[in-house]
């Protein structure tokens, strides 16, 4: 029989996560105590730590500084572990990002993921792993959503984390015996590697990467993000190029991206470069022409001046001189 400190470092232990959060801690210390039981080890039942609330969590935090077990990170909160570690109940400061002693660290990628679950390496970080260019940007790029659809994915996580618990909202022991998702902003520098920080409106079709924490979007998802934010891809032109070389082998992948994503200038963008460099004949694309609008002044890069060479079916300036593109279409 052990007691729920040792119980509490054996799971992170075997959880394998070089980082915890004050939520996803609270979730394994809620499990524990659900279960009574550790690796078939009986867990010491005692008052004090027979109720998963706020205040059985900090304690079991407390014992993880004071023991060693647990650091604040030091790329969270640089300069904390100065000296003795410092009891958060005394610096009325509670760490949200926990380093576990006994688990090897990881990338700036996997950390990222780990702290904020919903965000991914995206744009040219995302090429390079798929492949799809030989560029390396100068700093991690990761995206994350925005504000009101990073709150709708947590009030769903949320929902499904607590699915099976019948307390909702309640306090027991006078403390509160869930606790909240918080979104903890990524610094500039994570791990030794800078971070390029973007949020997102849209919803993105994720993938996780095998044998990571790290998650990455579809790859369909990828050719979407270099026509919406071709500077965070290398380049329109490095965009033309990449889709010239690799559009066609991705056909489907494409499509069905395009297809889920609510901006008509994204599919009026895939129609003309499907159609133009991977040479793609698809009545869904053909459906897409219905976006087109006469009269605008929709550009295929939208960063660069307007230029009266245009496509006639798609209605878009073609307004980026390229190896790839003709002069008119």
């Amino acid at each position: 029989m052990i007691g729920i400190d040792a119980a509490l470092r054996k799971a992170l232990v075997a959880n394998q996560r070089p980082v915890v959060t004050e939520y996803a801690l609270f979730l394994i210390l809620r499990q524990l105590i659900s279960d009574k039981v550790v690796d078939g080890v009986p867990i010491r039942q005692v008052k004090s730590s027979s109720v998963a609330n706020r205040d059985t969590l900090r304690s079991r935090i407390r014992s993880l500084l004071k023991g060693r077990y647990a650091r604040p990170d030091e790329d969270f909160y640089p300069g904390v572990n100065d000296g003795e570690p410092r009891d958060p109940s005394s610096g009325g400061q509670h760490y949200k990002v926990l380093r576990i002693a006994d688990v090897p660290d990881a990338s700036a990628e996997e950390i990222s993921a780990l702290v904020d679950p919903f965000c991914y390496l995206s744009h040219l970080s995302a090429m390079q792993r798929y492949g799809l260019t030989n560029r390396s940007p100068a700093g991690l790029v990761i995206s994350t959503p925005e504000v009101k659809l990073w709150r709708e994915q947590r009030d769903a996580k949320i929902a499904k984390d607590y699915a099976h618990v019948q307390i909702d909202e309640r306090f027991e022991l006078g403390a509160p015996t869930r606790m909240p998702l918080e979104k903890i902003d990524l610094p500039e520098t994570l791990r030794g590697r800078a971070l390029d920080r973007h949020t997102t409106k849209h919803r993105t079709e994720l993938r996780p990467i095998r044998g990571s924490f790290a998650r990455i979007p579809a790859i369909g998802e990828v050719f979407v993000q270099m026509i919406d934010r071709p500077e965070l891809c290398g380049g329109i032109n490095h965009v033309l190029e990449v889709w010239a070389g690799e559009a066609k082998t991705y056909l489907d992948e494409i499509i069905k991206a395009v297809d889920g994503h609510d901006q008509s200038i994204i599919k009026v963008r895939a129609g003309y470069l499907l159609e133009t460099l991977a040479e793609a004949r698809d009545p869904r694309i053909d459906a897409w022409q219905k976006f087109a609008q006469r009269g605008g002044s929709r550009k295929l890069d939208s960063g660069a001046p307007y230029l009266a060479i245009f496509s006639e079916k798609w209605m878009l300036s073609l307004n980026v001189e390229s190896e790839f593109l003709p002069t008119a279409g």
